[in-house]
């Protein structure tokens, strides 16, 4: 058990499991709404950011395992590149674990700037891939979901954390 200063995370109750698979489901179904023309373009990967989020927070729980399966249901419900998802989401959560402490112990603005850049990443994993295989290079708007992504990500975690926090006061009152 790590009881360095950051660990502060280890002494935290585990989130209820249908609050992790409500937000799997959310984002699952948000990444398969009918985005179009610009939406599209712009449109973060919300299984991705979840999968991030619960892997900084519950990394007992949601890892690299889960991101590969999750990333292959994208591959098949996106009709791409089976593997290419699985991959992305793969080297992200690697990149969110290993980044985990420091992360942690930022403000989430700052949080923010390092899901950036490890979004940005894998997009340009993603782009490469889509190069490797013939595909013409997607422009500038490449770049706009993961800052969009970043702009989302203190507001999904204080949404996510919200219940975990009622949960924990009901505890502490009762």
């Amino acid at each position: 058990m790590d009881l360095s200063p950051a660990s502060h995370d280890s002494m935290r109750l585990p989130a209820p499991l249908r609050l992790v698979v409500g937000a799997f489901a959310i984002a699952f179904l948000l990444n398969l709404m009918p985005w179009s023309g610009v939406m599209l373009q712009v449109c973060p990967d919300f299984v991705l950011l979840i999968l991030l989020y619960w892997a900084l927070h519950q990394p007992r729980s949601v890892g690299q395992g889960l991101g590969f399966l999750l990333g292959l249901l994208m591959d098949v419900a996106d009709s791409a590149l089976l593997g290419q998802h699985a991959l992305m989401y793969v080297v992200a959560i690697f990149l969110g674990q290993l980044l985990r402490v420091r992360v942690l112990q930022l403000s989430l603005p700052a949080q923010a700037l390092h899901i950036g850049a490890i979004l940005l990443l894998t997009q340009l994993i993603g782009v490469s891939l889509n190069l490797l295989l013939g595909r013409e290079l997607p422009g500038t708007w490449m770049i706009v979901a993961p800052i969009v992504s970043a702009v989302l990500w203190p507001v999904l975690s204080l949404i996510l954390v919200l219940p975990r926090f009622r949960r924990n006061n009901r505890q502490i009152i009762s």
